[in-house]
């Protein structure tokens, strides 16, 4: 609900909330396009490195070129956060990031090189990872009870409100053990929208 109700924030001009929207938000953003990504990669790690986050090898252009939209949008998340941009802090940059990195993986195919070259399905899984650290605390004030979860699962102990607004690609080491990959979000039937807009006209 917290999502729901940041992506469709009235910035600008009224909105209006809708049963409907929710189920889609969920189903094809939280869990398609952000906990599937969490998902698949932590999974991957955990299955073909021990249970530890890889140890990467030269990173090419492509890698690169993530990290440091990683870093702009992570700047750019505070900078909309602070003047009350809710939505653009979390659709422009937040999913919008999410996006990238699961073209960036298409694009390198780590369920498939890691038949062929470990060091390549390494490399792709420490950036893809270190990209979800970013997403985490960029994410965390729109839904901070998931990114804690996240949180653990990346391997850290404490609480994510402990390392302030800051990150670092050096702040998921190599070798630094994994929590085992559980679900993010769970999909939601679509019963519930007619389910919930019952009750509402009971209500009323």
């Amino acid at each position: 609900l917290r999502y729901v109700i940041a992506a469709n924030m009235p910035e600008t001009s009224d909105s209006d909330f809708s049963w409907r929207e929710y189920v889609r938000r969920n189903n094809d953003e939280l869990v398609a396009t952000f906990g599937n990504l969490v998902h698949r990669v932590l999974t991957m790690s955990y299955r073909n490195f021990d249970g530890k986050v890889p140890t990467p090898g030269e990173l090419d252009d492509d890698s690169l070129s993530l990290l440091g939209r990683a870093a702009r949008s992570f700047e750019e998340v505070g900078e909309n956060i602070a003047l009350c941009r809710f939505r653009a802090g979390l659709v422009d940059g937040v999913m919008s990031l999410a996006q990238e990195v699961n073209r960036y993986l298409d694009r390198k195919a780590p369920w498939q090189t890691a038949k062929t070259d470990k060091v390549v399905t390494g490399t792709t899984l420490w950036t893809a990872l270190t990209v979800i650290n970013c997403l985490k605390k960029a994410m965390y004030p729109y839904l901070p009870f998931s990114c804690e979860k996240l949180h653990t699962m990346l391997g850290f102990s404490g609480s994510l409100t402990d390392e302030g607004w800051s990150w670092s690609p050096e702040d998921l080491g190599p070798g630094q053990a994994l929590g085992t990959p559980t679900p993010l979000f769970r999909k939601l039937d679509e019963a519930i929208i007619e389910q919930e807009s019952e009750l509402i006209g009971r209500q009323s």
